[in-house]
């Protein structure tokens, strides 16, 4: 019997048109022979919609539009596992076997759905509440990281109403510029700002405020960005290593989705003695912090051969150009398997779970 697979795409995040961009590639690699796909739609404003148009209506972003978007909601029941669906004169239930939120940023990476779908008993691809959570916090994940002995980058942090000015100055002194300013719980570079004068740090720390109220100040590390891509639950899977290319600034949300003067090296033109020092650290940090499913994790490679964490990824971008499938491409995996896996490894979890519980 066919799975019932639920893609969850759109979302609150300011990640919205990212999110749109990896779940069209997500839909299309999703073995029909398999699975049957239910496409779940959340709106910016956070409505949970069923849409049952094309592929077409995501592209374009005007799937709310259509006729048949009928607004959802999670059963609290575990032994449904799935979601009311409130047509007009009725409601009916749809049963989830697996859900992939391919979801980035608030709401959608940072544990706050993994929990409604824990609630509702709905297997999930990628990590769950504690780890989601944990990552995209950018203080925390490094608080942890550093206990592994592995480099962080020197940072402090601040409530965005609260400007320690005197700590500011301290930091600056010690470390000079630039630097960057960057909301505490934000992805895909949102809300960063590289800082070179002191002329420009209180309007870096504006901005970042729009999108948390937390910020982290950091020095800005002197090296070349890479990142390893993983997959697995209790026995992680290792991708390959790639390595950003920068003429000039930092990797912005803008070239990240765009690389106007960036390229991505795939694999990174790096010595083996470092790659193999690179995905070492990755496991390490993957198995510390509890990741299921799959994370990329990136660090900055230092002249000296020194590595320095950057940050985990729970749900990196996932179009078939996206850096995260190109390193497990690395290790066997084409879209069509690593899509397929994931759903399997979401499977796999669910049943650890079950086994922990009856045991006890």
């Amino acid at each position: 019997m066919k799975r019932q697979i639920a893609v969850f795409f759109g979302g609150e995040s300011p990640e919205y048109e990212v999110s749109m961009q990896s779940a069209t590639a997500v839909m299309q690699a999703i073995d029909v022979n398999k699975n049957d796909i239910i496409l779940i739609g959340i709106t910016k404003q956070g409505k949970w919609c069923l849409y049952e148009g094309s592929i077409e209506g995501i592209i374009k972003n005007n799937w709310e539009q259509h006729p048949s978007c009928t607004v959802v909601s999670p059963i609290m029941d575990k032994s449904e596992s799935g979601v009311y669906i409130h047509r007009a004169f009725s409601v009916e239930t749809c049963k989830i076997d697996v859900a992939i939120p391919v979801l980035h940023g608030k709401n959608g990476e940072d544990g706050t759905i993994q929990g409604v779908f824990e609630l509702a008993g709905i297997n999930y691809v990628g990590c769950g509440v504690f780890t989601s959570a944990l990552c995209t916090d950018k203080v925390q994940v490094q608080k942890l990281v550093h206990h592994l002995d592995i480099p962080i980058t020197p940072s402090i942090h601040f409530e965005s109403d609260q400007i320690p000015h005197q700590l500011i100055r301290e930091f600056i002194a010690t470390n000079g510029f630039p630097l960057f300013i960057k909301p505490v719980r934000a992805g895909s570079s949102i809300g960063i700002s590289m800082v070179s004068s002191k002329e420009a740090l209180i309007p870096a720390i504006k901005y970042a405020a729009q999108f948390d109220t937390e910020i982290t100040m950091e020095k800005a590390i002197q090296g070349v960005e890479v990142g390893c891509g993983i997959i697995g639950n209790e026995a992680p899977i290792i991708g390959g290593v790639d390595e950003i290319e920068l003429d000039s600034g930092f990797f912005s949300f803008i070239e990240k989705y765009e690389l106007i003067s960036s390229q991505i090296h795939m694999p990174a033109r790096i010595s083996k003695k470092a790659k193999s020092q690179i995905q070492q650290a990755a496991r390490r940090i993957y198995k510390a912090v509890h990741c299921e499913g799959l994370s990329r994790i990136d660090f900055f490679l230092q002249e000296d051969g020194q590595l320095v964490f950057n940050e985990v990824n729970t749900m990196p971008g996932f179009t078939e150009h996206s850096r995260f499938p190109a390193l497990m491409r690395e290790a066997g995996y084409s879209y069509e398997k690593l899509i397929q896996t994931l759903i399997e490894l979401a499977e796999e979890k669910r049943g650890a779970a079950h086994y922990e519980t009856t045991k006890k």
